[in-house]
C-alpha cells in the first residue's frame, strides 16, 4: 500500500485532496471566490512554478507570461513554443512516456484539435469560472478546451490598386477576370477549403476550385510572405491571410485592406489543461489569468480579437466589422471540436490535386 500511495503522489501531487485532478478543480470551483483564490496562491507559492505549452505568437506568449510574471511574482512561469503539429508531436510522446512536464496548453486547432480527438486523454476537464464570460461557440460543454483568441481568415488586397467596386464579397468574385494573375495562394491548404466545402458542399467546393485555378494563381509559402509581395504590387490580393495581421500592418501606414466575405472562417486559439498537471494551483491561475478580463485586455493590444465581450479592443474597426459580419451570419467556427483527421486528409488533396497542381 505504501508502494501504491508513493507512486500515486509522483503522479499526481493531490492525492491526498482528491482522488483525481478534476475532482480538486471540482473541488475548489465549490469555494467562495476569495477562498478559492487563496487556496490557488498558497498552493501556487508551494509549487514555485508553472510550465506552458504553447503554438501561439511569441508576442502572445510573451504578453501573457509578462502579466502573469506581475500578478503571481512569487511563480517562475515557463514555456515550450513550437508549431503546431510539432507541438502535438512533442506533447503526445512525452505522455506516451509518462513524462508530465506541462500544465497547461495554449494552442490552435492543429495542436488541440489532434488531441480532443485522438488523445483525449491527455487533457482533464477543468471548468473555469471565467467561461461564462466566453460565448457558448467559444468553449465545448464538457470542459476539455476555452478558446483565448479568435483568428478571422480574411481576403487581403492592396489598398490603393484595387478599385471599390472590385472588392470581394464573396468568393464568386474572385473569378472576374479582373483577379486573374493578381492572386496568390499558400502550398498549405490551411482554412481555406474547409470553408468552402461547408458552405458549397464537397462537389460545388471542386467545381469553385477547378475555375478558381484559371485564374493564374501565384503560389507561395506564408501568410508574411504574401502579404509583402501585395506591398511590393507583385500580387493585388491573397487569400486566407490573418485580420489581425493586416491591422497591424495598417497602423504602420502600409496600404492594406482586407474583406470579410462571406463565408469566413473564425479559427480558434485555446487553452486546455493538462491530464496531470504537475503545478496544478499554478495551473489554474495561468488558465484563469488567459481568459479573464485582464489576460483577455493584454492579448487586445497585440491586435488580437479576444473572446469576451466586456474587453476594450485595440483594433475597434475589425471587431466592429466581425460584429456586423456574425449578424449577417458569414462566419464558420473552427474549433479544436470541429477537428476531423479524415476530413482534413480529404481536404487537403482536394485544395492540392484540384488547385496547387493546376496554377503550378
Amino acid at each position: 500500500m505504501k508502494t501504491i500511495a508513493l507512486i500515486l503522489s509522483l503522479i499526481w501531487p493531490l492525492t491526498a485532496l482528491a482522488a483525481t485532478p478534476e475532482d480538486f478543480f471540482e473541488s475548489l470551483n465549490k469555494l467562495p471566490p476569495q477562498e478559492r483564490e487563496r487556496r490557488l496562491v498558497e498552493g501556487a507559492k508551494k509549487e514555485g512554478e508553472v510550465m506552458l505549452y504553447s503554438s501561439s505568437g511569441i508576442e502572445e506568449i510573451r504578453a501573457i507570461t509578462k502579466l502573469f510574471a506581475k500578478t503571481y511574482p512569487f511563480i517562475n512561469i515557463r514555456y515550450m513554443r513550437k508549431g503546431g503539429s510539432e507541438l502535438f508531436n512533442v506533447a503526445v510522446m512525452e505522455y506516451r512516456a509518462r513524462k508530465y512536464v506541462v500544465d497547461d496548453y495554449w494552442a490552435g486547432v492543429s495542436t488541440l484539435g489532434p488531441i480532443v480527438k485522438e488523445e483525449r486523454k491527455m487533457l482533464t476537464r477543468y471548468l473555469s469560472p471565467e467561461r461564462k464570460f466566453v460565448p457558448v461557440e467559444f468553449k465545448d460543454k464538457e470542459g476539455y478546451w476555452t478558446a483565448t483568441r479568435v483568428s478571422v481568415a480574411i481576403f487581403a488586397y492592396h489598398a490603393k490598386k484595387v478599385p471599390p467596386k472590385m472588392v470581394p464579397k464573396n468568393y464568386a468574385d474572385l473569378l472576374d477576370p479582373f483577379w486573374k494573375g493578381k492572386m496568390a495562394i499558400d502550398t498549405n491548404p490551411g482554412r481555406f477549403p474547409a470553408l468552402l466545402v461547408e458552405r458549397m458542399g464537397w462537389q460545388g467546393a471542386e467545381d469553385y476550385l477547378k475555375k478558381l485555378a484559371h485564374q493564374d494563381l501565384k503560389i507561395h509559402r506564408g501568410r508574411s510572405a504574401r502579404m509583402q509581395l501585395i506591398l511590393a504590387g507583385e500580387i493585388l490580393g491573397s487569400l486566407d491571410i490573418n485580420a489581425d495581421n493586416i491591422v497591424e500592418m495598417q497602423q504602420q501606414k502600409a496600404p492594406l485592406e482586407y474583406a470579410i466575405m462571406d463565408p469566413t472562417f473564425l479559427s480558434l486559439t485555446s487553452v486546455s489543461m493538462a491530464q496531470s498537471p504537475p503545478h496544478p494551483h499554478a495551473a489554474t491561475l495561468l488558465y484563469d489569468l488567459i481568459i479573464s478580463k485582464k489576460g483577455q485586455e493584454e492579448l487586445s493590444q497585440e491586435n488580437n480579437v479576444p473572446v469576451r465581450d466586456d474587453v476594450q479592443v485595440r483594433a475597434k474597426e475589425l471587431v466592429s466589422r466581425m460584429k456586423k459580419a456574425r449578424a449577417e451570419n458569414k462566419f464558420v467556427v473552427q474549433s479544436p471540436g470541429t477537428y476531423d483527421p479524415v476530413v482534413e486528409q480529404k481536404l487537403d488533396r482536394l485544395y492540392i490535386d484540384t488547385l496547387v497542381k493546376k496554377a503550378r
